[in-house]
């Protein structure tokens, strides 16, 4: 690569953004709590251990603004106690406890991974107890914080090769500036879901992660690996299979993620940003 190519790609990999589909969360049949204006709900902080898990394993798309098709957000103990539009006879918490113990439509949805028994038994018991006040407060609305858990960003010091740019559209700066290594699934794999663009995960066992590309019947089609950077790519410009596709995306342990909705672009960074575009709840990340 010369050194004019080398410039011309490190400049341009924060260029525009093309369109991609949201790996994670699925839409539930909810629709947002209904209406309790003038009842008074009490107050309205969540039990910590509540609020530990619902951070963990719910806001990232019941939030504010809304990711992943969520119809409302779950960051407070109001939220769970206003009136069910599916149901107005149940809370949204009630609701949510069916949808808990669930198997045609559970919470969380197919598409993430399972919850662990210790936060399911966490969840369950406050909500069968009818959801009591706590005192640690609720979630904050608004876009999450950006992080960087390795500490560590890449420059173009750190060199441009399959290294280069984690985080950003991929696909989208090489049609740009590389055409011939614009390969068709490009995207990067994050520890969590609101890394900063740029931000080197240093994924501890890369080799031991899997992004299986899907056909639209779920075969899988394309396994790819992503580099220690975090960074996966096919290695043809375009797809060897009809589409449209979706992706898994098993960890080093087992657990799987999975996209909600079939898709067409493989620039997969388009939607996977540091707070998600298009519906996407934030990164590629591990379940």
């Amino acid at each position: 690569m010369t050194r004019t190519h080398r410039g011309a790609l490190s400049r341009g990999w924060m260029w525009g953004l093309l369109l991609c589909g949201a790996l994670g969360c699925s839409g539930t049949d909810e629709g947002g709590g209904g209406s309790d204006a003038g009842t008074d709900l009490g107050p309205d902080e969540l039990p910590c251990d509540v609020k530990a898990v619902v951070a963990e394993r719910c806001a990232y798309c019941h939030t504010t603004p809304l990711k992943g098709s969520a119809p409302m957000a779950l960051l407070a103990r109001s939220d769970f106690q206003r009136a069910s539009s599916v149901n107005a006879l149940q809370s949204v918490g009630q609701r949510s406890l069916e949808r808990l113990g669930s198997a045609a439509a559970p919470m969380p949805p197919k598409s993430e991974p399972s919850l662990p028994d210790a936060q399911r038994a966490v969840l369950t018991a406050w909500l069968e107890s009818g959801m009591p006040a706590g005192t640690c407060g609720s979630l904050p609305a608004g876009p999450a914080p950006t992080t960087c858990s390795s500490g560590s960003f890449w420059s173009e010091a750190s060199g441009t090769g399959a290294s280069m740019a984690p985080g950003h559209a991929c696909r989208n700066c090489h049609l740009q500036q590389a055409p011939s290594v614009a390969y068709f699934f490009m995207g990067t794999v994050y520890p969590t879901l609101h890394e900063a663009d740029g931000c080197d995960p240093r994924l501890a066992s890369p080799s031991e992660v899997k992004v299986e590309i899907l056909d639209s019947q779920g075969q899988t089609r394309l396994t790819l690996t992503p580099n220690a950077a975090g960074n996966f790519m096919s290695n043809s410009l375009q797809p060897s299979f009809p589409l449209p596709y979706r992706v898994r995306l098993v960890g080093a342990d087992g657990r799987s993620r999975e996209m909600s909705t079939l898709q067409t672009n493989g620039d997969c960074n388009t939607c996977h940003t540091e707070q998600g575009a298009s519906n996407a709840p934030g990164r590629i990340a591990l379940p």
